[in-house]
């Protein structure tokens, strides 16, 4: 894949997750139970599947600040072998 693609791709993720944290900042209630929510759902990841997603402080402030898509960002850029290898 080419790396112009990766880069318009990691922008058009960068736009998503700011305009998500605005919504969330209006309700910071519903960002609270995002976050916490995400953080578990890492956690039971790692535990009973196996990802070996590094659980270190970047992981977790991009998990509690993004929420589930954070997470999901977390994991596909595992997957992709891009970050946390």
């Amino acid at each position: 894949m080419s790396k112009k693609y990766i880069e318009v791709g990691t922008l058009l993720v960068a736009l998503i997750l700011v305009w998500l944290l605005f919504v969330f900042v209006q309700n910071p209630i519903a960002l609270i139970v995002n976050s916490v929510i995400a953080i578990v759902i890492l956690f039971l990841l790692n535990a009973l599947l196996g990802l070996g997603i590094p659980i270190n402080l970047l992981t977790i402030l991009i998990v509690a600040i993004g929420g589930i898509f954070g997470l999901l960002l977390v994991i596909i850029l595992k997957l992709m072998k891009i970050a946390f290898v």
